[in-house]
C-alpha cells in the first residue's frame, strides 16, 4: 500500500479555505445547462451527455429494467451477494420507518382534523460516477423511495459501470438515466428522456448540487449537499485503520472534500 501523506494546517486556514455547497461558477454553469435542455428537450441532454459523461454517439440515454436484471447476473458472484445483503438491510430499515408514519384523524368541535400519507409518484435517484462507482447511493435512495410505496423510481448515472446497474436491479429500480451532472437533475426534473420526476434525492458534484438548488422551485429536492467535509476528534485508544477508514471514506467523494483529524496522540 502507498503511504498517505498527511498535511497540518492551522485553524485560520481552515476557516479561509471553506468550500462553499453552490458558488456562482457551478451555478452558471448548470443555468446554462437547464436552459438549453428546457429548450431543445433530448436533443441537448444528448448533447451534454456526449459531451460531459462520454456517452458514445447514438448510445441509448435509458436503460431498462431488463437490462438492469442482466448486468446483475453479469456481475461476480461475491459482489452480487454483497448488493443483496447490504440492500436487505437498507430495506428492513426503511420498512420500519414507513410503519413508523401513521395516518390521524381527530374530532374537533365542527368537524375533524387529520393528516394522511401518500407517497410520491415518481422519484429520481441520483448516484455520482464519474471516477468511480458508488452503488451504495443507489441502494440508499432508490430502496427507501420503493419502500414509501413510490410508484416508478429512476435512477441517473453517468457511465454506470455493471456494479451501479446490479444495485438499481437489487433496488428495484425502473429504469436508469445513462446521464451525470446537471444534465441529469435538469433531465429527471423537467421530463426529457424520462418521466418528470417529483422528488430527486442522492449526493454529487458542485454541478449537481448547483442544478438541485436552481430547479427546487419546481421539484421537491433532498438537500443542497456542499462537498464532503468530516472532522474525527482522537485519542490515544482510537484504532489508526478505523480513523483512517472513515477519512478515506469521505476523501475519495469530491477533490473538494474536506477529511480532517483532530488528534491528542501522534
Amino acid at each position: 500500500m502507498n503511504p498517505v501523506l498527511l498535511k497540518t494546517i492551522d485553524a485560520a486556514q481552515v476557516t479561509c479555505e471553506r468550500p462553499v455547497a453552490v458558488d456562482a461558477e457551478a451555478l452558471s454553469v448548470a443555468r446554462l445547462i437547464i436552459e438549453d435542455i428546457e429548450a431543445e428537450g433530448e436533443a441537448a441532454l444528448r448533447r451534454y451527455a456526449e459531451r460531459l459523461d462520454g456517452l458514445p454517439p447514438g448510445a441509448p440515454l435509458i436503460l431498462t429494467k431488463a437490462q438492469l436484471a442482466a448486468a446483475f447476473e453479469q456481475i461476480d458472484p461475491a459482489d452480487r451477494e454483497l448488493l443483496e445483503r447490504v440492500g436487505g438491510r437498507i430495506r428492513s430499515f426503511a420498512v420500519a420507518q414507513r410503519n413508523a408514519l401513521h395516518e390521524v384523524e381527530c374530532s374537533i368541535p365542527g368537524g375533524r382534523i387529520g393528516h394522511t400519507i401518500t407517497p410520491v409518484d415518481r422519484a429520481g435517484c441520483y448516484a455520482p460516477g464519474g471516477r468511480h462507482p458508488l452503488p451504495s447511493s443507489v441502494l440508499m435512495t432508490a430502496i427507501p423511495a420503493r419502500m414509501a410505496g413510490v410508484r416508478e423510481v429512476i435512477v441517473g448515472s453517468p457511465n454506470p459501470a455493471p456494479i451501479t446497474l446490479a444495485a438499481a436491479a437489487v433496488a428495484g429500480a425502473d429504469a436508469v438515466l445513462a446521464v451525470g451532472g446537471a444534465q441529469a437533475i435538469t433531465a429527471m426534473a423537467l421530463g426529457v428522456g424520462v418521466g418528470a420526476c417529483d422528488v430527486i434525492s442522492g449526493p454529487g458534484n458542485r454541478y449537481v448540487t448547483a442544478a438541485k438548488y436552481l430547479l427546487s422551485d419546481r421539484i421537491r429536492i433532498d438537500m443542497l449537499a456542499g462537498p464532503s467535509e468530516l472532522v474525527v476528534l482522537a485519542d490515544e485508544t482510537a484504532e489508526a485503520s478505523v480513523v483512517a477508514a472513515d477519512l478515506l471514506a469521505q476523501a475519495e467523494d469530491d477533490p473538494a472534500a474536506r477529511a480532517m483529524l483532530v488528534a491528542t496522540d501522534r
